[in-house]
């Protein structure tokens, strides 16, 4: 139990920034890293102690990815421009990471979790393609075709100034 509570405390915030980042609920985030480290504890594996944030990650990332298949949810791009929100201005820095966030936020799942991880959670290619269940090709594969997607998107050019 004692190696739970430092787990626990060590990895907190990190586990539930990585439900967040895919979730965009901060319950459902909260939920899913609660379930993290219960699976953690259940799975009785004592990964040693450069595994375990990687490790948590992968379980965290697929409590997560459960979670959104579970629901049956949108992401939460769809939902906040079904809404009508529509940036001011551009140029300014909170309102620019803002309009970076959506366009992730409108790549498909499978796209979104893969820039979520490599550029959010820093996690390296190996360590995505061991959270997802994929191999390391196909990371390599669901990067570019984010990149590409995204220097597609208009909103993006647009806060660059090149639309």
């Amino acid at each position: 139990m004692e190696r739970l509570e430092r787990w626990v405390q060590m990895y907190q915030a990190i586990v539930f920034r990585a439900a967040y980042l895919i979730l965009r609920d901060a319950d459902a985030a909260a939920d899913v890293a609660q379930d993290t480290f219960v699976r953690a504890w259940q799975a009785r594996r004592k990964p040693d102690d450069h595994a375990v944030r990687p490790w948590l990650y992968r379980i965290a990332v697929n409590c997560a990815l459960n979670d959104l298949r579970r629901r049956g949810r949108e992401s939460a791009a769809v939902a906040r421009l079904d809404s009508g929100d529509v940036v001011a201005d551009p140029t300014d820095v909170h309102d620019t990471s803002n309009i970076v966030g959506d366009a992730i936020d409108r790549l498909p799942d499978r796209l979104r979790v893969t820039v979520i991880c490599r550029y959010f959670l820093d996690l390296t290619e190996a360590e995505i393609a061991g959270a997802l269940r994929v191999r390391p090709g196909t990371v390599k594969s669901r990067l570019h075709e984010a990149r590409r997607m995204l220097a597609r998107d208009e909103d993006l050019a647009m806060a660059a100034g090149h639309g």
